[in-house]
């Protein structure tokens, strides 16, 4: 049998042979979901609702350490070996002792600014009730040559200290530079107790006193102690504004799909 196609038929086959083909199983098509940007934006969305939730929970921290730190300064202050029989948290205790500073062993901390200019933290050990406490005199501006480190004068014999307890902590991606621990004064990256009683078979306790008060021999430091550097109302404004911009990138990505169905 021979099946006879006409002209107008061949021309309708080609014609529609030409037409593209859409398919919901590939996802092509005008209409076509955008799973790129959908990916993106959903990534996007979820990142700035983590960060917001990690500033809420720095403004938790701070908060609760500004609560501590009140609760720490209506008591007397103590000495610093009398703190841990008292307090679990030794930090931000007010603190008060006589001791005799330790002027050949002075460690100057390296990269500290105040007020836009470079310089270093000096600490020195304190001896008081026949052991050795690591205290923070305050700051003091750098030389002119980076090889030179400032010429201080501290006072000899018994002094009174009076300061806070701070626990420094340690950076791991800050390297150590300092080689040699015995050759004062030394230049340091990081105060790193347990490195300085290997080195010296020193019983210095992990703490450090923070310096507080003004005495005229130790007028030329600074001190600048800050317990919380950023309030808890920051935290909370930078926590809304990373849920705004979640929610605003939300919005968005609705606005534009629904414009490409249309």
């Amino acid at each position: 049998m021979i099946i006879k196609i006409s002209k107008p038929t061949i021309i309708t086959l080609m014609t529609m042979s030409k037409t593209p083909q859409y398919s919901v199983a590939n996802g092509s098509g005008p209409n076509k979901w955008p799973v790129l940007a959908s990916c993106l934006t959903l990534m996007a969305v979820v990142v700035m609702v983590f960060l917001g939730v990690w500033q809420l929970d720095r403004m938790e921290q701070k908060q609760q350490r500004l609560d501590s730190i009140a609760q720490k300064y209506t008591t007397a202050p103590m000495h610093p070996f009398d703190v841990a029989d008292q307090w679990q948290d030794v930090r931000d205790v007010p603190v008060q002792f006589r001791g005799e500073l330790q002027t050949t062993q002075l460690i100057f901390l390296d990269n500290q600014i105040t007020n836009g200019t470079s310089g270093y933290d000096v600490l020195v050990p304190v001896i008081t009730r026949g052991r050795p406490v690591l205290v923070n005199l305050g700051w003091v501006a750098a030389s002119a040559s980076r090889a030179e480190l400032p010429t201080v004068e501290l006072p000899t014999g018994q002094v009174v200290i009076e300061g806070v307890i701070t626990q420094p902590g340690l950076n791991p991606l800050i390297k150590e530079t300092q080689q040699q621990f015995n050759d004062f004064p030394l230049r340091v990256q990081q105060i790193d107790i347990p490195l300085f009683n290997q080195q010296w078979a020193s019983r210095l306790p992990d703490m450090v006193v923070e310096r507080l008060s003004s005495q005229p021999q130790m007028s030329r430091f600074v001190t600048n102690w800050q317990p919380v550097v950023m309030s808890p109302q920051k935290h909370l404004g930078y926590a809304i504004q990373w849920f705004g911009l979640a929610i605003a990138a939300v919005v968005i990505f609705i606005i534009v799909l629904i414009r490409r169905t249309k």
